[in-house]
């Protein structure tokens, strides 16, 4: 019940690109995994950033038993050359150590939920597929839904009776701060980027527990379309001093 996060650490002239990222992943995939193509809902994440040089790309996987098939690929990387649309130098490759980096279970997701405010910051553009077209705004029920959907996808975890409904009909955005930034998928397209604080008012623990599993679920899984490509790249951001992250 693993779900891990490897960041690659990059020597190049430019940002990796978003199809050579994906191309490179999906070749890897081919060789170890490929029956992952056929499964739906994709249990993986991608993404990357950084600036001058110094990039990286990262890598989020969502069962275990593709984590234990990738990762002795992926750790093999350091020291030498790959191309993600680009010519790059993986100089290391980590599981900790870096903001996008991690290791969790599960289980630990679903620990100490702080409260009824659950605060996400979108690092990328996040959209979602909404009436044939993408959507930009990071509507409480499209946020969840799309989480859920993975959680369900990727660990066979389906919320108890009444735990979905309470999430999707009741959740409330509390405080909102973002813009719409152009984004490039296969077609140019528009997403959000910001901070969400989602409001769960009258909670059980239950609904706490679960509304707080999908904020850190959303580190791994990503949020809305496109995550193949680094788009809705979240996490939650508590304020200083704050426990239960």
């Amino acid at each position: 019940m693993v779900l891990a996060s490897l960041v690659l650490l990059l020597e190049g002239e430019a940002p990796p690109e978003p199809l050579g990222l994906r191309g490179f992943f999906y070749g890897l995939l081919k060789e170890v995994a490929p029956e992952v193509h056929d499964q739906g809902e994709n249990p993986f994440s991608l993404g990357f950033g950084g600036k001058e040089g110094e990039y990286w790309a990262r890598i989020a996987l969502l069962r275990e038993e593709l984590y234990g098939r990738l990762s002795p690929r992926l750790f093999a990387l350091e020291g030498q050359g790959v191309r993600l649309g680009k010519p790059f130098r993986v100089k290391a490759v980590l599981q900790e150590g870096h903001p996008w980096a991690g290791l969790t279970t599960y289980p630990r997701l679903f620990q100490a939920p702080p409260g009824p405010d659950l605060p996400l910051r979108f690092f990328s553009p996040t959209f979602f597929r909404r009436k044939g077209v993408h959507y930009p705004l990071p509507e409480p029920r499209l946020v969840l839904e799309s989480l859920l959907r993975r959680l369900e996808g990727s660990a066979s975890l389906p919320p108890p009776p009444g735990v979905r409904e309470a999430l999707l009909d009741r959740t409330t955005v509390r405080w909102f701060e973002g813009k719409t930034v152009r984004a490039e998928a296969e077609v140019e397209t528009v997403g959000f980027v910001g901070r969400v604080v989602y409001h769960l008012p009258r909670a059980t623990e239950e609904e706490l527990a679960w509304l707080w599993a999908l904020g850190r679920f959303a580190f791994y899984a990503g949020v809305g379309a496109k995550t193949s490509l680094g788009y809705g790249r979240a996490r939650v951001i508590l304020p200083s001093g704050a426990g239960g992250g």
